[in-house]
């Protein structure tokens, strides 16, 4: 199974391929815009594509990987909202202004066809301007997702959950083993900070398999896909797999910190959902349905048959297997507060 370094990579990589596309084309219209007018229609759209992807480039590659890891990417990360908005258009409006004021000089690679010609300080003032409030916006977007999920925070941007629907979601409940005794060992604070340790080292892969995080509870995450996102490769299958293998690589780590290692257990169910926005105040997208409680009595299942990770057969019916995936069926469980037994299976990596 491939670590989730390698798979998450493979996903940013995406966004910042899709975040370059979509500069080029601002700055092919905008570049046409504001061209000199000794510039032909041809070499300002060339321009203004090579300005918009080297400036997206910098600033993309930036925060979609530099400062995704190291401790100074986690002491930025880790200064309030306003602190990383206002430090990050600083540096953001340094590389701006180095690729506005020297984009004239990209006039070089086309001998002969015209002399390098500075901007004027209007057209000039006006294109950093305008690239900062771009860029001020992508930052502003970006932190903002952050808080709440990019999923979810896309959804709400564009109404989708406005008017409640019906969906086929996977739900996925992991819990962290054994964290009532670590948290009784530890203390309120370093309970705290363990299972922050443990929620920020899962996300990676929770990323990687293009689930989203729709809440924690306590010491538990509660990750979630729709039936069509969550099919291929049977990605929330892998996702708690990769979750595993990321703890597992920083095992040391923990024990020097906590005298702990972290371990989980799953189960995963699929069911129709009703989702929907609620509040006023304080927005969001919940959905409600049999399918949550449901997984989460196959998650207390667990415990109970000495099983790590526990799927329904409603889930492995639908999920695309690979032949990573090792099943054993635990024929129809009883569970508490439901009426008809369900279908089960242990799932193993192989």
């Amino acid at each position: 199974m491939a670590s989730p370094q390698i798979a998450l990579q493979r996903e940013r990589l995406r966004i910042f391929l899709r975040v370059i596309a979509m500069a080029a084309a601002i700055g092919a219209v905008y570049g046409v815009a504001l061209a000199p007018k000794d510039f032909s229609p041809v070499v300002s759209i060339l321009v203004g594509i090579a300005n918009g992807v080297l400036i997206s480039g910098c600033i993309a590659a930036i925060e979609i990987f530099l400062l995704r890891r190291g401790a100074s990417a986690r002491r930025i990360l880790g200064l309030p909202f306003i602190a990383v908005v206002l430090l990050k258009t600083v540096a953001y409006a340094g590389i701006v202004s180095i690729f506005v004021i020297g984009a004239p000089q990209l006039a070089r690679i086309f001998p002969g066809v015209l002399r390098p010609t500075p901007l004027d300080q209007r057209t000039e003032l006006v294109t950093i301007g305008f690239s900062l409030a771009l860029t001020l916006i992508f930052v502003i977007v970006l932190q903002a997702a952050g808080l709440v999920g990019r999923r979810t925070f896309r959804n709400l941007m564009l109404g989708r959950y406005r008017q409640p629907r019906a969906e086929r979601r996977f739900f996925l409940f992991v819990d962290v083993v054994g964290s009532t005794a670590i948290a009784e060992r530890l203390g309120p604070l370093q309970a705290h900070r363990f299972l922050a340790a443990v929620f920020s080292a899962t996300a990676e892969p929770v990323a990687a398999c293009g689930g989203e995080i729709y809440q924690y509870v306590g010491d538990e995450i509660v990750i979630t896909w729709t039936e069509e996102d969550g099919k291929p490769g049977a990605r929330p299958l892998r996702c708690f797999f990769l979750m595993e293998q990321a703890l597992d690589e920083l095992r040391e780590d923990f024990r020097a910190r906590f005298a702990a290692e972290p371990g989980l257990r799953a189960a995963l169910h699929l069911g129709e959902v009703i989702a929907g926005e609620v509040g006023e105040v304080r927005r969001a997208i919940v959905f409600h349905g049999d399918v949550m409680n449901t997984a989460a009595r196959l998650e207390q299942a667990t415990r109970e048959l000495g099983c790590r990770f526990i799927a329904s057969a409603d889930a492995i019916k639908s999920l695309e297997l690979t032949d990573e995936i090792q099943l054993k069926d635990l024929g129809e469980l009883n569970l508490r507060g439901r009426r008809q037994p369900i279908g089960a299976w242990a799932v193993e990596a192989g």
